[in-house]
């Protein structure tokens, strides 16, 4: 059994690393040497950002806060609790090595799909763009909140059942099962569709519940393993530099005629480069030897920065999406 899940903005969990990203993005845009650890979690009315700074950029991060919320379709009222302190002279140089444990991050591609990622995860990010699309440009669709979520599922080599879990206010959920289902089938026809399993669920996001940033996440998937991706963590740390590095590094060996690769790749405090690398391809075939560890580099991504890189990765998730430097070819 595969599976694939992809949250919408709204998601609880989603919102929080959106915020996250945001403040990140913000604190790189105006010092672009800027070390960041920052965590976000809330919900019932409140949103708390903690962690550690090192960087000479001042702003207002309740406004980021507030805009990001506002920019994911969360209309609900959440005060913001802001508890970022500028870390001192004597912790200054532990904290800029970024990690201070060695860290191992993988990177997977396969040739599934045009994209270089699983059919599962694929069909999950087209549903629920269409779904965003939808609850923001079609006034029939009013009732679709932001929060929901999307998980594909394939018992052999294709998909063949979608569930998702929507937001629908006070609409009858018999009538919205018929429109999510319309819609799936329009892009993957043949498909078996299901919607709110368990039942009504009116309300959602987090007005309702509490969401947290920087969890673990299934990037490409079950059954490969989620992992950290760095939320809330700036460009030059291990756990979102690696994340990164080694997609693209996957996908470079997929491009040079392997079905699909797994790059692997540790990372210890203060270095660079990874200490540890390999790679695999779909038959387990070692295809380290092909890989040229200066391209796995923690400068590599610092210098691929642009304004809102951090948020972009986060919106869909770092892997398949156009745009993304680790995705050109």
């Amino acid at each position: 059994m595969r599976s694939a899940k992809v949250k919408l903005p709204g998601h609880p969990d989603k919102a929080c690393d959106l915020v996250a990203e945001a403040i990140v993005d913000e604190y790189l845009r105006r010092d672009s040497a800027s070390r960041i650890n920052l965590h976000v979690m809330g919900g019932r009315g409140a949103i708390f950002v903690c962690g550690d700074v090192k960087s000479a950029a001042d702003f207002d991060v309740s406004a980021v806060v507030q805009r990001t919320l506002g920019n994911a379709g969360i209309v609900a009222e959440l005060e913001p609790f802001i508890s970022l302190e500028q870390i001192s002279t004597e912790q200054s140089a532990l904290f800029m090595q970024g990690a201070t444990l060695p860290v191992t991050v993988m990177g997977y591609a396969t040739s599934e799909t045009a994209d270089l990622i699983p059919k599962t995860l694929w069909l999950a990010k087209r549903v629920a763009k269409a779904l965003e699309d939808k609850r923001t440009g079609d006034e029939s669709w009013y009732w679709l909140g932001p929060d929901a979520e999307v998980q594909v599922m394939a018992n052999g080599s294709e998909p063949d059942s979608i569930h998702i879990f929507i937001e629908h206010g006070t609409a009858p959920l018999a009538g919205i099962r018929g429109q999510v289902s319309s819609l799936v089938n329009s892009l993957a026809p043949g498909l078996k569709v299901c919607v709110n399993d368990l039942g009504p669920n009116e309300t959602r996001g987090l007005a309702h519940l509490t969401g947290s940033s920087a969890l673990l996440h299934e990037a490409y998937g079950n059954p490969l393993p989620a992992v950290s991706v760095g939320m809330g963590l700036d460009v030059r740390h291990a756990e979102k530099a690696g994340a990164w590095l080694t997609r693209r590094a996957a996908r470079d060996l997929v491009l040079k005629g392997a079905k699909a690769a797994m790059v692997t790749a540790t990372y210890v405090p203060g270095e660079k480069l990874p200490s540890k690398l390999a790679a695999r391809d779909e038959r387990g075939k070692d295809l380290s030897s092909s890989l040229d560890i200066s391209k796995l580099s923690l400068d590599r991504v610092a210098e691929w920065w642009r304004p809102n890189l951090c948020s972009d990765a986060a919106r869909w998730g770092f892997v398949g999406e156009t745009g993304l430097p680790w995705e050109g070819d």
